[in-house]
């Protein structure tokens, strides 16, 4: 009975494997053909993946044109994929691990995408303040605003050239991806650690 239990819990984790390739494929899809034409191949994987993805769609999970519900939704899949994987193969779960897989979901999936795309809109900015693109500038708004207001800040009264914010921002931000990568590792790796 145990292995029949292992047995199927890997024959799910591989069924979510490739729903989640196919929820990867319809995003990709998507940015070209959002609306699918009724009857062909993306209409229906529209049909397997669209109500999945809705459960996920939601006001905070937008960051101006960029939505990142369908990020959210694979990482749930692949948190639940990875314990019916660890399941069918060892023949357990623990809440350690469970835990562990949550953590490195956060961060591979929320935390470090994020940091990933503040990073780039910040590389924007940095051009553009050494251009005086304002177009780059209205690229680069919702991700990187906060840190570089946080920088703007630390200089007090005295009022700093956009390139120098910009170049402070987009180094904190490349250490704090770092950081945050390894306290991330190490959480997930103590979590695994506990005894039971």
């Amino acid at each position: 009975m145990h292995h029949a239990l292992m047995s199927i819990a890997l024959f799910f984790a591989r069924l979510l494997e490739i729903y989640s390739f196919i929820i990867w494929i319809r995003i990709i899809i998507s940015w070209v053909r959002p609306y699918p034409r009724p009857g062909s191949f993306t209409y229906y994987m529209a049909m397997i993946v669209d109500p999945y993805l809705s459960l996920f769609r939601s006001k905070t999970a937008r960051m101006g044109m960029l939505d990142f519900s369908p990020v959210i939704a694979v990482g749930v899949l692949a948190v639940v994929e990875t314990l019916l994987s660890v399941y069918g193969h060892y023949g357990f779960l623990t809440l350690w691990i469970i835990l562990a897989n949550v953590i490195y979901a956060f961060w591979s999936y929320g935390v470090s995408i994020y940091l990933f795309f503040s990073i780039i809109m910040l590389i924007f900015k940095t051009i553009a303040s050494f251009s005086h693109n304002p177009m780059m500038y209205g690229m680069a708004g919702q991700f990187s605003d906060p840190i570089s207001n946080l920088v703007r800040r630390s200089f007090g009264n005295r009022i700093p050239r956009d390139s120098t914010v910009a170049l402070i921002s987009l180094a904190i931000m490349i250490a704090l991806y770092f950081v945050l990568k390894q306290v991330f590792i190490l959480l997930a790796d103590m979590a695994l650690r506990i005894p039971l």
